[in-house]
């Protein structure tokens, strides 16, 4: 929940990137039966390019494209080059809970 006379307009974009995420699962996620996990990046990441591509639509492109860029780079550069680096499509897992990860999300968008 945010409160207009306290959240940012950071705060509320980030609201519309989740519904807008939420919003396109019924195109590529909760409408799209996956063969496995290890297709869960279709799932997440087409979602998240979906919901990118519109709350660019709503704000600015160039914005938005810095903006998950810079996500990138202090997320996903990070996990790349720590013990939980995995390709977005991982061979195998010990534990669903690994799936959920910056590489799965973002770098599969």
């Amino acid at each position: 929940w945010a409160a207009p006379a306290t959240a940012t307009d950071t705060d509320f974009e980030r609201i519309l990137g989740v519904i807008g995420h939420e919003y396109f699962h019924n195109w590529s996620g909760n409408r799209v039966t996956v063969r496995d996990w290890f297709q869960l990046t279709l799932k997440e990441g087409l979602t998240v390019f979906r919901d990118q591509w519109f709350s660019s639509d709503l704000t600015s492109h160039a914005v938005k494209r810095i903006e998950d860029v810079r996500g990138l780079r202090s997320r996903q550069f990070a996990e790349d080059s720590s013990p939980m680096a995995h390709p977005i499509r991982p061979e195998s897992y010990i534990s669903m809970d690994n799936f959920y990860t910056s590489t799965v999300y973002s770098k599969g968008a």
